[in-house]
């Protein structure tokens, strides 16, 4: 193996934007898949999406999403899902990690989306000596405003564990000005926010991206489709960005990472975090992540462990900064990196 990649797998690492059920392992997603149509439907999906432009690779992720949701039926599913996931980063040297959900009930109300919760926090809580692991609550662009108010008292409820609130679902749908009154209430609450923002390349999309500016979140995702004017904004207002490597070359239909928006943002010193957005979906794990960004940008290793480092400081949970850079610090001190 080479010795950059071996580098990568081993160095402590942050995750940041990881949808819970967009982790699942393909294994698990295949079990939970009931019926043969449904099989039938997810190989057809694997097989569409790497021919279509973006806005066709977007429909098909959020068809995968929607045939996933539908299969995760009950508690112990989640449960299941949760622990893979854990599992998973522990197994990549992910030392904290912050999912993010998007709360439901089953059987028709019967076991409510706090159920849902607390049955992901008690699996969070397992793990605590492996991992440190937060949850983010979703608030979907498809929901009602007393859908995302309830989101929002969710995460008051469990605030302990729960450290933010993320804006996400299918951007066809422009919908971050009727969800405003929500994400002002986290703000004077002190929840941090996330927002997906510019991962369509229509008008639409990029008009929507001035609001969400303009509300400045604690942090952004993707910003993949942009004017100038607009990634001026986000750098004089230093708003930091996750950015996904794999899902963001798939989605954009880019040729490769040498097209992608990283380069840009970490030459001007931008705070930025590179995520997975969904592993198990998008077949990838952190450390690979990083070995692409690291190779296609010529990064050395003393430049990816300062670059992890200043990643620590953008985590939501202040109290678990001190924590993640003292494990990196052990980490540079064993590798002698300096």
């Amino acid at each position: 193996m080479d010795d950059v990649q071996c580098f990568c797998e081993l160095i402590p690492k942050i995750e940041l934007h990881a949808h819970l059920n967009g982790c699942i392992r393909s294994s698990t997603f295949r079990q939970l898949l009931s019926s043969p149509t449904d099989q039938t439907r997810l190989d057809t999906l694997d097989k569409e999406f790497s021919v279509g432009d973006t806005h066709a690779r977007m429909a098909n992720v959020f068809e995968k999403f929607s045939l996933l949701r539908s299969c995760v039926t009950n508690l112990d599913d989640i449960r299941r899902i949760a622990r893979e996931t854990l599992e998973d980063f522990i197994s990549d040297n992910v030392i904290y990690a912050e999912l993010r959900t998007r709360p439901r009930s089953f059987h028709n109300g019967k076991i409510p989306s706090s159920s849902y919760i607390e049955a992901i926090l008690d699996i969070m809580k397992k793990y605590e000596e492996k991992i440190c692991s937060r949850l983010i609550l979703s608030i979907d662009r498809t929901q009602t405003l007393e859908q995302a108010m309830e989101t929002l008292k969710l995460a008051e409820n469990y605030r302990t564990h729960i450290v933010g609130l993320d804006f996400s679902g299918d951007p066809n749908i422009k919908s971050f000005e009727r969800f405003r009154p929500v994400f002002d209430l986290a703000k004077q609450i002190n929840l941090s926010t996330t927002i997906h923002i510019g991962e369509l390349p229509d008008k639409e999309c990029i008009n929507e991206n001035n609001l969400i500016i303009d509300y400045k979140p604690t942090r952004l995702g993707h910003f993949n489709f942009r004017t100038n004017d607009q990634e001026q904004r986000v750098l004089k207002e230093q708003i930091p960005l996750e950015l996904c490597p794999t899902s963001n070359l798939l989605t954009m239909n880019l040729l490769d990472l040498t097209e992608h928006h990283f380069d840009l943002f970490y030459k001007n010193k931008h705070p930025l975090a590179i995520c997975t957005d969904d592993s198990g979906l998008m077949n990838c794990n952190l450390s690979s992540e990083l070995f692409q960004v690291v190779q296609t940008f010529h990064l050395t290793k003393k430049e990816l462990y300062e670059f992890i480092f200043q990643t620590s400081n953008l985590i939501f949970d202040k109290n678990m900064i001190e924590f993640c850079q003292k494990k990196l610090n052990i980490f540079s001190q064993q590798s002698n990196l300096f």
